[in-house]
């Protein structure tokens, strides 16, 4: 069971380090503003480590693979208290709300695990030997990826902005497949209708239309934007409907 707690952290590391890989340092609002992890080569440096980190904790032995993960999660909650009241840029483009007490208890929780796992190992505790083979590890650390991954956007997408052109044929579709919807998410579904040729805002530039997307309660963007009648119904399925509270009488 320790060995596969430590799959279940590796999960975040190796998505947070993906996400950071793989999206456009213009796209994510990279806290550090100065020193060797500045914007714009920071984030892709620190999303390098945490993937590797993730690596490392997935498949190497129960001592090493524990300290591995007290090591990144105690960094990443010194980095929380150091950005603390600045927007999150833990996932790239899934922005979520500033860096607070959440971030720091969810990465100190992080290292307390490891380091448990750690004492575990070192005591020869056997719930921390003949653990189970590194295919089982990964397929863990795999699915915990996926989940955190999933679970950042859809916790966080409470509307969608979608972007449609009068002549697509494809927006008309998706305008027909959107009145399935039920009315409360088509609520928070905004529309703006331009140029089919007109360059689209911020992260949606160089998509097509129909695209969309995803907002906060705030209105600010959250997850990468998506195209296509699939991607965009897909991101709309995803809203989290909050029901209105109503004062009796």
């Amino acid at each position: 069971m320790a060995l596969i707690l430590l799959a279940i952290l590796a999960g975040p590391l190796a998505a947070a380090g993906l996400v950071k890989l793989v999206t456009a340092p213009d796209r994510v609002a990279w806290p550090v503003r100065r020193g060797p992890l500045r914007a714009p080569h920071g984030q892709r440096v620190v999303g390098a480590a945490e993937l590797a980190a993730a690596v490392v904790v997935t498949v190497a032995p129960g001592l090493l693979a524990a300290a591995v993960a007290v090591t990144a999660y105690a960094a990443l909650t010194v980095a929380a208290i150091a950005t603390r009241g600045q927007l999150c840029a833990c996932f790239g483009a899934a922005r979520l709300a500033a860096v607070g007490r959440l971030h720091i208890a969810a990465n100190a929780t992080g290292a307390l695990a490891g380091a448990a796992v750690a004492v575990m190992v070192a005591v020869g505790s056997a719930a921390a030997t003949g653990g189970p083979a590194w295919p089982l590890r990964v397929a863990v650390a795999t699915l915990a990826a996926a989940l955190t991954y999933a679970a950042v956007c859809i916790a966080t997408v409470r509307a969608v902005h979608v972007y449609v052109a009068d002549d697509c044929p494809s927006c008309r579709s998706l305008k027909h497949l959107l009145r399935e919807v039920e009315p409360a998410r088509l609520d928070t579904v905004r529309t703006t209708v331009v140029a089919r040729d007109a360059e689209l805002p911020g992260d949606l530039r160089g998509l097509g239309v129909p695209c969309a997307q995803g907002l906060d309660a705030a209105g600010r963007p959250v997850c990468p934007p998506v195209s296509g009648i699939g991607g965009v119904k897909g991101l709309v399925d995803r809203v989290t409907i909050v029901a209105a509270v109503r004062s009796g009488t």
